[in-house]
């Protein structure tokens, strides 16, 4: 059949293509061959398995069709003539984004927006008027929650002041009291429901059990359990386990009820703590990896660990070290510490190939030993990381940049004296170097950078080696 033959033909050159991209839009397709695509899949739809043989025509296609305009399913009915229904290409565009590894949203027709670079639809949802003017949006739950602004709360609940609508045979449960703050108004024809001002403060998540079954229990946000409440790491030092380290000991959060808290040393034993103040009855300054068991009646013990270098600052000079010729640019730390804390050294000098160095605190006899890594600029090309500008080639296919307080940058491609193209980044943060060809083939060697930083350097293949981006067989 002619057009099993020319999807056949199109998949071998699209599919190559979202191989190399983030998004389906990215892929270099003239409108005239999607739409062809699109006619193609329609007489072949019932026969064959198209989202299996041809994921790529399927997927470009669709984005195509939903990049030209809104309303787009009519559209591509008349496109494929009416073979199928909306679920099944549906599903069969999801299908083949799985096959590329390319990103999904939750429904199939959000994915298809996403790809096109449309603004992806949210799913509707439900308004409350507590004073009358009832619930608007769809149907099908029996217990429903807003914010106190009218705000449908779909995913984990605020410990706070919510509006909860539910069936009058259902009762609302938690597994802490519940406090009735108002009762709301419903109209005509929400007889069978209630509506109140509830606080969920006491408890850790809720549900409403009608005809003698418990309902889908909603969980309350940060009321899990008892948890740790750390303040600001220190940036660029890290435990001997490569964690993060607090220069202040965290705080404990405790639910309302009777609980039993220790805290135990790395090498020492657990010792009966405050539960109002764990660390109260530590010798100062702490130093050190600090487990804090906390047991409640009828739990499991909930175990969190935590390395504290008390009052210990660090200052970096310069704050992030940029690229600077073949390496990094040299940097100079010094430590500042607290009445009862040593640091040795009190400062640190690092060359341009140097990263790490070790840092030994010493309090009351105990020692602890660091890792000081100043923050610094790298990137990643393909799934190496480098802290010196990487030469690249064609045959590489992404670059990220990571620099601490920056973006996803503009990258300015120089050849010779003038910037001759600029490169952004995908939504997930990634460059694709493969945008990079044609200015190498036409330019040859060029330099990619950010300001006056050099990211970058990119040569041509070398004569007589096949470019990997272009079809050689």
């Amino acid at each position: 059949m002619p057009f099993i033959s020319l999807l056949d033909l199109l998949e071998r050159q699209w599919a190559a293509q979202l191989r190399q991209v983030s998004l389906v839009s990215e892929a270099d397709v003239p409108g005239e061959m999607s739409t062809a695509a699109a006619e193609a899949l329609g007489h072949v739809y019932g026969h064959e398995e198209v989202a299996v043989r041809w994921p790529a025509c399927v997927a470009i296609s669709l984005t195509h069709m939903a990049a030209a305009g809104e309303a787009f399913w009519p559209r591509w009915r008349v496109a494929t003539r009416r073979r199928g229904n909306t679920a099944g290409w549906g599903k069969a565009f999801l299908a083949a984004l799985e096959v590329f590894g390319l990103p999904r949203e939750a429904t199939a027709t959000q994915s298809i927006m996403l790809h096109a670079g449309r603004p992806v639809p949210e799913p509707p949802r439900r308004l409350l008027d507590p004073f009358g003017g009832g619930i608007s949006g769809p149907e099908g739950e029996d217990l429903l929650v807003f914010a106190e602004d009218g705000r449908e709360l779909t995913g984990d609940l605020p410990p706070g002041p919510v509006w909860v609508a539910h069936r009058r045979d259902g009762v609302l449960t938690s597994d802490g009291p519940l406090r009735t703050i108002a009762e709301g108004l419903l109209p005509f024809g929400w007889e069978h429901w209630r509506l109140a001002l509830v606080s969920l403060e006491g408890g850790n998540w809720l549900a409403a059990a009608s005809s003698g079954a418990d309902g889908r229990r909603r969980p309350v946000r940060g009321k899990a359990g008892p948890r740790l409440v750390p303040g600001e790491a220190i940036g660029g030092v890290s435990a001997p386990d490569g964690s993060a380290v607090m220069a202040a000991p965290p705080a404990l959060w405790l639910p309302r009820g009777d609980w039993r808290v220790t805290v135990e040393q790395a090498g020492g034993t657990a010792q009966r703590a405050d539960p109002a103040d764990p660390w109260a009855l530590l010798p100062r300054p702490l130093l050190g990896t600090f487990t804090v068991t906390v047991s409640g009646a009828g739990g499991r013990p909930q175990r969190h660990t935590v390395t504290i270098v008390e009052g210990l600052r660090v200052r970096y000079d310069p704050p992030v070290r940029l690229f600077e010729g073949d390496g990094l640019a040299p940097a100079d730390v010094s430590f500042h510490t607290g009445p009862g804390l040593t640091a040795t050294p009190q400062a640190l000098t690092f060359t341009a190939a140097q990263t790490t160095r070790p840092l030994t605190c010493v309090a009351f006899g105990r020692l602890l030993t660091l890792t000081v890594r100043p923050p610094h600029m790298r990137v990643r090309v393909d799934r190496q990381w480098h802290t010196a500008p990487p030469r690249l080639t064609t045959e590489h296919r992404w670059l990220r940049l990571d620099v601490p307080g920056l973006a996803n940058p503009y990258i300015a491609v120089i050849a010779g004296a003038g910037v001759v193209q600029e490169l952004t980044a995908h939504a997930r943060g990634d460059y694709p170097l493969v945008r990079l060809r044609d200015t190498v083939r036409t330019h040859g060697d060029i330099t990619l950078r950010v300001g006056n930083i050099t990211l970058a350097t990119m040569s041509p293949p070398l004569r007589g080696t096949p470019d990997p981006w272009l079809c050689n067989d």
